[in-house]
């Protein structure tokens, strides 16, 4: 007979397996961010068809066998659906779902990642949350991924343009000691980035926070490897919506 373990997490991502199962991806509060297969759950019938929709949050009782994790029941406590009735936070919190899975690894402890992450959602849905917030939050997921941002040769007062975001050491440069692995900012940007970086704030208009968003997931496709292809059609969204 299989081991069951109980597990509060919230469901970061969801895809079709087979016919009416989906592979979900969640992030625990004990057991880390796990695989897991929920049978018959795409069937409009099934009473756990909600555990396996991404931004659920809530207590899952899993069967283990082996590495493999299937899922048994789910205890509803919050599913963020206010998030929905807000373009801007829809895409804000599906990009903070992508960021979570894609910088945690499997079966590793992540309590200080999952707070976070929670901490986002309520903002989004019950408190305006928005970019700004995100921004914090992004910044301290890389921070504990090993990742972390900073202001490096930039002080608020010199110009902005004289410096590079370098992708190699997640820090500004003076520009000429730029290696062929940086980026050059606007102005607004750079102060913005810096700023966050250092645990400030600083005005932004969403050009400005697209603009950060873009650098942000160079810096982290470099690191890792990974696309955070939610991230880019956030600052996308952020751009068109600015321009029109």
């Amino acid at each position: 007979m299989a081991e069951e373990i109980k597990a509060e997490g919230i469901c970061l991502r969801s895809v079709e397996y087979g016919e009416s199962d989906r592979i979900i991806t969640l992030l625990t509060d004990e057991w880390g961010k796990l695989t897991v297969r929920a049978k018959g759950v795409s069937s409009p019938k099934s009473k756990l068809r909600h555990a396996a929709i991404p931004f659920s949050f809530g207590e899952y009782i899993l069967a283990v066998k082996g590495e493999y994790y299937t899922l048994k029941s789910f205890d509803y406590k919050d599913a963020f659906t206010a998030i929905s009735d807000d373009l801007t936070r829809y895409f804000v919190g599906a990009a903070a779902l992508e960021i979570a899975d894609k910088l945690t690894e499997e079966r590793v402890s992540v309590s200080a990642e999952l707070a976070r992450l929670l901490r986002l959602m309520l903002s989004l849905c019950y408190d305006g949350g928005g970019v700004a917030e995100f921004l914090v939050y992004l910044l301290d997921m890389l921070r504990l991924a090993g990742y972390r941002v900073s202001s490096g040769e930039y002080t608020a007062g010199r110009d902005p343009k004289y410096f590079v975001f370098d992708l190699e050491e997640g820090c500004f440069r003076a520009s000429v000691l730029r290696s062929g692995y940086a980026v050059k900012m606007t102005a607004p940007s750079v102060r913005l980035l810096a700023a966050y970086a250092e645990g400030e704030r600083a005005e932004g208009d969403p050009i400005v926070f697209a603009e950060v968003f873009a650098v942000l997931s160079q810096y982290v496709k470099g690191k890792t490897g990974k696309n955070l292809r939610a991230l880019f059609e956030l600052s996308d969204l952020l751009r068109n919506g600015a321009r029109g």
